[in-house]
C-alpha cells in the first residue's frame, strides 16, 4: 500500500460520532474530581468575564438613561455663541424650518426671576416656551397638565424643586390652581428697561430639573417686547438626519448640541472601561485555560495504553484526535454554561441588595446594574468553546500520533 493511501486511510474515521461522544463523557465521569475542578476553573474564568462585562454594559445603560433620560436623540438644541453678533430671531427660525428633514422647531426664552406664592418667595429660572418647544422637551408631569391651547396664555407650570424652595413640595396637588406672582427683570432684553410682572395660576407640576424652574407661554415675552430668542429646539425626522441638519444650522453662525454628543462620549468612556474589566476577568480565564490543558495532558498520559488498544482494534488516528476534541468541547461548554449561570445569579443578588439599599435612602425607582444581552451570552459560550479547541490542539495531535505497538509495549 502506498504511503499516501495509508495516510488517507488513517484520516478516515471508523468510529461513529455518537460512540466517540459516549466515550468522551465516560472518560470525564471516571475522573469526577479532576473534571469537577477543571469545570469549576473554567466557570470561574468565564463567569468573571461575564460578570464584569454585564456590569459594564448595565452601568453604561444606567448612566445613559440618567444623563440623556427621555430626551429624543433626534432633538437638536440651538443657541447663539454671541448674541450681539448672531441673533436667534424669527428670521433664523424660519430658515431652520426650511432645512430638509426638519420636522419641528420650538422657541424658548429664559430669564432669571423671582416668584411668590402663599407669602413665600424664592428665585428661579422662568422659561417662555411655545407648543413645539414643549413637545420636544421632556417634562415629567406629576400633577395637573402641561400648557395647552386653553392655558397657554393664562397658566404656569412649576417644577418640584421650585416648590421645595418655598416649602410646598409635599403636596403638589394642593398648589394646582393657586395664583403665583412672577417678577422678571428685562433690562437687557428689550429696548425699554423694565420689569415683567405677571400673576398666573399653576396648571401643572413637573419633576424635572435640579433648580427652581417655571414655564410660561412665550407670548408673554413677545408682548413685553423681547425680540431675541434664547434657544431653539429642532426635531429631526430621523436620527440619520441629525448630523446634516446640525451642519446646516451651524453654517448660519449658530451653535448646536444634541444628546447624540453625550451618548458618543458615554460610549467612548465605557468602551475603555469594558476593556479594563475584560482585562481583569481574563486573569481568571488564563488560569482556567492552563487547568484545562493540564487536565487533557494528564488524561493523555494516563490513557496511552487505552489509545493504543483502540487503534489496534481498528480505530483510526483521526478518531483519537476527535475524542480529545470532544472532551475539550464538553469541558468548555459545561464550564461556560455553569459560569454564566452563576455570574447571572450573583448579578441578580447584588442588584437586589443595591436596590434595597437605595430604597432605604429614599430612591424609589428601581434600577438594573447588570445587563445580559442574549447575543453576549451566546458569544461567550462560542468564545469558550473556541478557546477549548485551541487548548486541545497539542494533546489531540499527540494522541493522533501515538503508535499502538509502542504504546502497548511501553505499558
Amino acid at each position: 500500500m502506498k504511503k499516501s493511501e495509508r495516510k488517507s486511510l488513517a484520516n478516515k474515521s471508523t468510529v461513529h460520532p455518537s460512540i466517540l461522544l459516549s466515550i468522551a463523557m465516560s472518560n470525564l465521569l471516571s475522573k469526577k474530581l479532576r473534571t469537577g475542578l477543571t469545570v469549576f476553573g473554567i466557570a470561574i474564568g468565564i463567569g468573571a468575564i461575564f460578570f464584569l462585562l454585564s456590569f459594564g454594559i448595565g452601568l453604561q445603560r444606567l448612566v445613559t438613561n440618567q444623563v440623556i433620560g427621555n430626551q429624543s436623540i433626534k432633538t437638536i438644541d440651538v443657541s447663539s455663541p454671541n448674541a450681539g453678533l448672531v441673533k436667534i430671531d424669527d428670521v433664523n427660525t424660519n430658515r431652520i424650518k426650511e432645512i430638509p428633514n426638519v420636522d419641528t422647531v420650538g422657541q424658548a426664552y429664559y430669564f432669571p426671576g423671582s416668584f411668590k406664592i402663599s407669602g413665600s418667595e424664592s428665585d428661579g429660572i422662568v422659561y417662555g416656551v411655545d407648543q413645539p418647544y414643549q413637545s420636544l422637551t421632556y417634562l415629567n408631569l406629576i400633577e395637573g397638565s402641561l400648557l395647552g391651547d386653553e392655558t397657554e396664555k393664562s397658566g404656569l407650570i412649576i417644577n418640584k424643586a421650585a416648590l421645595e424652595a418655598i416649602g410646598l413640595a409635599g403636596k403638589p396637588a394642593d398648589v394646582i390652581g393657586k395664583p403665583i406672582e412672577v417678577t422678571i427683570p428685562l433690562s437687557n432684553a428689550t429696548e425699554k428697561a423694565g420689569t415683567l410682572n405677571k400673576e398666573l395660576p399653576i396648571v401643572g407640576v413637573i419633576d424635572s430639573g435640579s433648580g427652581a424652574e417655571l414655564f410660561v407661554s412665550n407670548t408673554i415675552f413677545r408682548e413685553a417686547g423681547v425680540k431675541n430668542i434664547t434657544q431653539l429646539k429642532v426635531g429631526a425626522r430621523n436620527v440619520e438626519d441629525v448630523k446634516t441638519i446640525r451642519a446646516q444650522i451651524e453654517s448660519l453662525g449658530l451653535e448646536t448640541s444634541s444628546p447624540v454628543d453625550t451618548l458618543n462620549e458615554i460610549n467612548q468612556v465605557f468602551k475603555f472601561l469594558n476593556f479594563i474589566l475584560i482585562g481583569f476577568g481574563s486573569i481568571g480565564m488564563v488560569v482556567a485555560v492552563l487547568g484545562m490543558f493540564n487536565t487533557l495532558t494528564i488524561s493523555l498520559l494516563e490513557r496511552t495504553r487505552e489509545i493504543g488498544l483502540m487503534v489496534a482494534l481498528g480505530a483510526r488516528s483521526v478518531d483519537m484526535r476527535r475524542l480529545f476534541v470532544l472532551e475539550a468541547m464538553l469541558l468548555s461548554f459545561i464550564g461556560s454554561v455553569v459560569g454564566i449561570l452563576g455570574a447571572y445569579l450573583i448579578g441578580r443578588i447584588v442588584n437586589t441588595i443595591m436596590n434595597v439599599f437605595a430604597l432605604r435612602r429614599g430612591v424609589r425607582e428601581s434600577f438594573d446594574l447588570f445587563a445580559s444581552p442574549p447575543l453576549m451570552i451566546l458569544a461567550m459560550v462560542i468564545f469558550m468553546t473556541f478557546v477549548g479547541l485551541i487548548v486541545v490542539y497539542l494533546p489531540a495531535r499527540r494522541a493522533e500520533k501515538i503508535n499502538p505497538i509502542d504504546a502497548l509495549r511501553r505499558e
